[in-house]
């Protein structure tokens, strides 16, 4: 099972360093928990296009924090390992085509979600089965990078399924 998190400060967060954890509602998380989730998608509103979706960025799930944390003002999180060579970011997730291919697969998907702009628990979601598959499927050629700069240069853009296969 994975997680689908709708995160809509990410940009803000990364360069912020808030990293390794996520706001989470406490009663959804411990639902997440104890179906032993493997990766957490993150999802975010493109600027400008509300109503749809963007797919940002997928981590490790983590069930302790794996890096250093700043006081956390937050009743329940989850913990993500940003530097697993799991834990990406997607580069070119904001054309056109990405853009509607994940909003279609993800409003048939969570149409509750949808309809209240992902508000407070429902933007946490389970993602398994046939649809995990399939979700997968389409973002397997999505080029990223890990998650977190390391020092020196910028590592280039892979797709995903390249970081999959060596994880």
């Amino acid at each position: 099972m994975h997680v689908f998190y709708y995160w809509k400060s990410f940009d803000e967060d990364l360069k912020a360093g808030r990293i390794g954890w996520l706001k989470a509602d406490r009663v959804k998380l411990g639902q997440m928990r104890d179906r032993s989730p493997d990766r957490i998608w993150a999802f975010r509103t493109p600027r400008g296009r509300k109503g749809e979706l963007q797919l940002v960025a997928s981590m490790k799930w983590a069930d302790k924090a794996s890096v250093p944390l700043a006081k956390i003002e937050a009743n329940a999180v989850i913990f993500y390992n940003p530097k697993d060579p799991g834990s990406v970011r997607f580069t070119e997730s904001d054309t056109d085509q990405r853009i509607a291919e994940v909003t279609a697969m993800m409003r048939v998907q969570f149409p509750k979600a949808f309809a209240v702009n992902f508000q407070g628990d429902n933007g946490m979601q389970a993602m398994d089965g046939d649809f995990l598959r399939r979700f997968e499927a389409m973002v397997r050629s999505y080029p990223s990078a890990p998650l977190v700069a390391t020092r020196g240069a910028e590592a280039p853009a892979i797709p995903a399924a390249a970081t999959k296969a060596a994880a």
